[in-house]
């Protein structure tokens, strides 16, 4: 029993981040995908800081939350029907962790495939994109949803389209 106490302690001592925000910027990735297939613009405000960087991977970067709605709303053709799947997630904490151990910093990686099909008359064409997301987080004074966290800054990687 004692081993397995000083086990204990000796792990605890090691963990690098709190595993739940882990799983709050995971949880942010997910909710970021399904407001860009479901044509929620506005939504982004919650998953991105005021002013937060985004690339998607081609053309200049598009600087504060204001111009990423208004930049994606322009890009996005309401005859195309998409939905992102998002494969993997690396998510890495960075320090300074507080006395609690949580971060106020973090980097991610995110795998993505993108399937995008028309309708009208865009029917019968569909787009298949590979890629990924390399990020940028941090971790706000808003608690909500995502226990604070926000992307603040996204640079898109496409494998093949």
């Amino acid at each position: 029993m004692q081993l397995l106490v000083l086990l204990s302690l000796s792990l605890s001592s090691l963990a690098l981040g709190s595993p739940s925000d882990v799983l709050y910027i995971e949880k942010l990735n997910a909710d970021n995908a399904q407001l860009l297939d479901t044509k929620n613009f506005t939504g982004l405000a919650n998953v991105f800081t005021k002013n937060a960087s985004y690339n998607p991977g081609y053309g200049p970067n598009i600087i504060g939350i204001d111009n990423i709605q208004t930049t994606l709303a322009s890009l996005f053709q309401p005859e195309l029907i998409s939905q992102r799947a998002i494969t993997t997630q690396s998510i890495t904490l960075l320090p300074p962790f507080d006395e609690q151990g949580a971060a106020a910093t973090a980097t991610g990686v995110v795998y993505l495939t993108i399937a995008q099909i028309g309708q009208g008359d865009l029917a019968g064409q569909a787009l298949i994109v590979f890629g990924k997301f390399v990020d940028k987080y941090v971790k706000t004074g808003d608690f909500g949803r995502y226990g604070g966290w926000r992307i603040s800054e996204r640079v898109g990687v496409r494998f093949v389209s």
